[in-house]
């Protein structure tokens, strides 16, 4: 498998959370270069833990954004979030008794069609609903307010 190079393609448009995702990028490219050869079982445990870790940082910045937005899609990316969530909890409760060489492969494979799947078509699907600063209180929400009162004062 190949190293995964960040462009401009899998950006969705919001910094803080390109950011992130250049972050699992790296995470992702940092198991697949130590990933198929023989490391220790202490390696791949922290890997595991840093990638539970980061994801959920992760997971509820994005989804407060979305939440913040009005995105309409925010539960089925949830339930998204919850399932890659879960298949790492499995893949962590493997690690105590599976072969490492199994796990790692599995782990990479998930990582890899998360990023493919998930950041390149699934996220994309909230750009257009994210204002240029979604780290603040939203310019689109604001201008859907001040649009909503005119019209009702219009009328």
């Amino acid at each position: 498998m190949q190293h995964v190079a960040w462009d401009k393609s899998m950006s969705v448009g919001v910094e803080i959370l390109d950011d992130d995702h250049r972050k699992l990028l790296d995470m992702f490219n940092r198991l697949l270069k130590a990933g198929i050869a023989e490391k220790d079982r202490a390696s791949l445990s922290g890997l595991l833990g840093g990638l539970q870790e980061y994801t959920t940082v992760h997971f509820k910045r994005e989804e407060a954004l979305m939440e913040q937005q009005g995105y309409p899609g925010l539960d089925a990316h949830r339930a998204a979030h919850r399932y890659f969530i879960d298949e790492v909890h499995k893949l962590t409760l493997d690690d105590d008794d599976s072969n490492e060489m199994m796990l790692r492969i599995d782990l990479i494979l998930l990582l890899k069609e998360w990023f493919i799947e998930h950041i390149q078509s699934v996220d994309k699907q909230y750009s257009p609903f994210m204002a240029e600063d979604a780290g603040s209180t939203t310019a689109r929400s604001t201008t859907a307010r001040s649009t909503t009162a005119r019209s009702t004062t219009a009328h």
